[in-house]
């Protein structure tokens, strides 16, 4: 079993953390990694795709300054893989800060200043870069996590940036949940000979999510009607378009008694954060979120989707149905929606190879 290349400590802290058996990216990727490829992975969400470039790379690392650095597209994302750095730390006892905007800079230049692993997003680090508290050359391992969002965000030339001040590193890795050739592309540009892993056959791939569609007259009574009764008794998601909507999706819910929060990109980074920590803590309660909890957020037993507001593109509504189902469980994801906003998911399903129900003809 490839976790058995790793040394003691992690192996005692993948056991804590009630790893068993290797996922199928981590699999492939962490023997490839371990003997000094840079690897890019493309796996579906909740496939293991953070273990499979953070565990080799804690293998190799000997605890220099700002020995290794992992970039992501968002805070939240930033956050869930210092949550995992922390977990697999636990025997080591490496130093690691996280680096993101929208918070003070006092706490985060503190930590950089003996941080062996930095996890950071990239328009804060470049401040932080150019304000000489941290130096990127000091940079052995690369990691860039979602680069297929780096390129929907519009960072990519930051992250050329980023890659060009880490000139002197030894290993690059890059993960992604979707290749198409643009993604290809800016790995191509980052990475040197990269060995490239891929998990299915089709541009997205998708978990073990059953996924069933309820045409409604798109007015906001028949919509509610069926997603109050949808979320009772579990840990769902429920997806609005807009911040105004989740707002009011959140209201009502919880006036109707039901146990629910509300994410949303207005909110404070604190509050999100806590409203994160107690979603993720509880068993049966309902998250009304924007498209901000569509990507990179792992909370691995949330068993239902509700796009209460169909999504505009069909990526999006790969990746929102994505937050379930995580790492090889099943779940289900329900789309309320009128006949046309079909096209959408059927062009989800051209990408996908995978195809929905309708639940009320």
């Amino acid at each position: 079993m490839v976790f058995n290349l790793l040394r003691d400590e992690l192996r005692q802290a993948i056991k804590d953390c009630g790893y068993s058996e290797p996922t199928d990216v981590q699999r492939s990727a962490i023997p490839k990694i371990l003997d000094g490829f840079n690897v890019a992975m493309q796996a579906r969400t909740g496939s293991g795709k953070t273990a499979a470039y953070l565990l080799p790379t804690m293998n190799m690392m000997r605890g220099g300054l700002t020995e290794t650095l992992i970039v992501s597209p968002t805070r939240e994302l930033a956050l869930q893989i210092t949550s995992q750095f922390k977990s697999f730390n636990k025997y080591i006892g490496f130093t690691g800060a996280v680096v993101y905007g929208g918070v003070g800079y006092a706490e985060q230049v503190k930590a950089l200043r003996d941080a062996s692993l930095v996890v950071a997003t990239p328009g804060r680090l470049l401040d932080l870069a150019n304000r000489s508290v941290v130096d990127l050359g000091n940079v052995k391992y690369l990691i860039i996590d979602e680069v297929d969002r780096m390129l929907d965000m519009g960072f990519i030339n930051d992250i050329n940036t980023i890659s060009s001040l880490a000139g002197d590193r030894r290993q690059t890795h890059a993960a992604t949940a979707t290749l198409p050739m643009s993604v290809r592309d800016a790995i191509n540009k980052i990475l040197v000979n990269p060995f490239i892993i891929r998990m299915g056959v089709h541009q997205y791939e998708l978990p073990m999510v059953e996924q069933l569609v309820y045409i409604t007259d798109g007015s906001w009574r028949s919509k509610y009607a069926l997603a109050r009764g949808m979320v009772m008794g579990s840990k769902s998601i429920l997806f609005a378009n807009t911040r105004e909507r989740a707002y009011r999706l959140y209201t009502q819910l919880r006036n109707d008694g039901l146990r629910v929060m509300l994410l949303h990109g207005g909110l404070r980074q604190e509050v999100r954060e806590r409203t994160l920590a107690r979603f993720r803590g509880m068993r049966d309660a309902a998250l009304v979120s924007t498209d901000l909890a569509s990507r990179g957020l792992d909370i691995i037993d949330v068993n239902l989707i509700v796009n209460f507001d169909a999504p505009r593109d069909p990526e999006t509504y790969i990746h929102r149905i994505g937050r379930t189902a995580r790492l090889n469980n099943r779940g289900k994801a329900i789309t309320l929606a009128t006949r046309s906003e079909l096209r959408i998911l059927d062009e989800a399903a051209r990408l996908t190879g995978v195809d929905y129900t309708i639940a009320n003809d």
